[in-house]
């Protein structure tokens, strides 16, 4: 990052990576910006993103942004997925009916206004079927969801494996700011390379930094308490 790099921003990017099945992680300093800077960076022109009708502004700016093609589906909603996933196949692109260079459906873990959990099993089956990536965004979920807190994945019984792309905040259940990508190396190593979110912003602050991995270090039980299990089942129980 232009505003520097220093260790314990690779240790929150290795612990993040590992919280969340993944091989690595780019951290961001702002949350909002995480979406709004890596979306762009990943999609463009002859690109299709098929996006929950109540994704998040971030997303909905980020897909803007992007200059690829968006389309929604009705919230939660495998069987209208499945339909504008069959007919953006069938169909391709406007105009030139060619391939769409990369699909991709992006939904929520938790949707922040309604408080609903994602109906992540189906929406992977029909990304699959299409042969389309997936990108979830766990704002509200990680730290949340799951008996240990590692999110919507858990929760839903997914294999991470079948999410191309986990995002999240540090903004809810750690208490901070900023938030993270999290996928193959080869993937991270190429947004951080191409998004500005990266290149051209202050790296996040290394106190906040700090602040994040002692939050997941509780979550983990590895600062000899069970607060971080006690937590977690404060929220079950809720």
């Amino acid at each position: 990052m232009e505003g520097g790099t220093l260790a314990v921003h690779r240790e929150l990017e290795e612990r993040v990576a590992a919280f969340v099945g993944k091989e690595d992680c780019m951290i961001f300093n702002m949350g909002y910006n995480t979406n709004a800077s890596a979306i762009p960076a990943l999609f463009g022109k002859g690109c299709l993103i098929v996006s929950d009708t109540l994704n998040h502004c971030s997303i909905v700016n980020g897909s803007r942004a992007s200059g690829a093609t968006v389309r929604v589906f009705r919230h939660n909603d495998v069987e209208h997925l499945d339909h504008v996933l069959c007919n953006a196949v069938v169909e391709g692109q406007p105009l030139t009916n060619r391939p769409w260079k990369k699909i991709m459906v992006m939904v929520e873990g938790i949707y922040s206004m309604e408080g609903e959990i994602c109906e992540l099993p189906g929406i992977v089956a029909v990304a699959k079927k299409y042969k389309a990536y997936m990108y979830v965004d766990e704002a509200h979920s990680i730290g949340a969801l799951g008996p240990t807190g590692r999110g919507v994945c858990e929760a839903t019984g997914v294999d991470p494996a079948d999410i191309d792309i986990l995002m999240g905040t540090f903004t809810k259940s750690f208490g901070a700011m900023g938030g993270y990508v999290a996928s193959s190396k080869k993937f991270v190593d190429y947004l951080r390379s191409h998004s500005c979110g990266n290149f051209v912003a202050c790296s996040m602050s290394g106190v906040v930094a700090e602040q994040i991995v002692t939050a997941l270090r509780i979550i983990d039980g590895e600062d000899g308490t069970n607060l971080g299990r006690v937590k977690l089942q404060d929220i079950r129980d809720n």
